[in-house]
C-alpha cells in the first residue's frame, strides 16, 4: 500500500511539473513572438497631434491622409515577414497580412491609395532613421523601443 502511495504521489508531482514548465514556456514563446507587446504609434513631429484609435485606424486603412485636415501624413510599415507587423494590424485592425495585402492591392488597383512604405528592417534605428527623413511620418513600433523624445499619438493593447 505505501509503495502504491508514494507511485502516486509521484505520478501526481511530474504532471503538476510537466504542467508548470509548458506554462513557462509558453508564455516565453508568447514575449519572444511579440505577443502580449504593447504598441505605440508615433512620429518625431511634435506637431502632430494624438491620435484617436478610429483616426489611427483610418490611417493604417488609407482612408486618410490627413490629420487636422492640414498635415499631410506618411506611413511607414516594418517588413511584410515581421512578427511585429504581423502582431499590430492584428491587434489595430483584427487583419492578418495577408489580409492586408489584399486589401492595399484592391486600393492600389482602384486608384484610391498606396500602401505605406515598408522598411526592410523592424531595428527602431532604421524606424527613427526614416522618420528624420519624413517631417510628417508616423511609425509604430513596441512601446519599450520607442525613444523617450518621440511624440507616442497613441497606445495600441492586445484586445482593446
Amino acid at each position: 500500500m505505501c509503495n502504491g502511495l508514494n507511485y502516486k504521489r509521484f505520478i501526481s508531482l511530474v504532471a503538476a511539473g510537466t504542467l508548470l514548465l509548458l506554462h513557462s514556456f509558453s508564455s516565453f514563446s508568447a514575449d519572444k513572438e511579440g505577443k502580449d507587446v504593447e504598441f505605440a504609434v508615433f512620429s518625431l513631429n511634435e506637431d502632430i497631434p494624438a491620435l484617436s484609435k478610429s483616426k489611427t485606424r483610418m490611417l493604417y486603412k488609407g482612408r486618410t491622409k490627413k490629420l487636422n485636415g492640414s498635415i499631410k501624413i506618411v506611413l511607414v510599415d516594418l517588413p511584410e515577414n515581421s512578427i511585429l507587423r504581423e502582431d499590430f494590424y492584428s491587434m489595430l485592425l483584427g487583419k492578418s497580412i495577408s489580409q492586408m495585402n489584399g486589401y492595399w492591392a484592391s486600393l492600389s488597383f482602384s486608384g484610391k491609395g498606396t500602401p505605406p512604405e515598408e522598411l526592410n528592417s523592424d531595428d527602431i534605428k532604421d524606424i527613427l532613421e526614416w522618420l528624420n527623413q519624413n517631417p510628417n511620418g508616423i511609425a509604430y513600433a513596441p512601446v519599450s523601443a520607442v525613444p523617450e523624445n518621440a511624440n507616442i499619438l497613441i497606445t495600441i493593447l492586445q484586445g482593446e
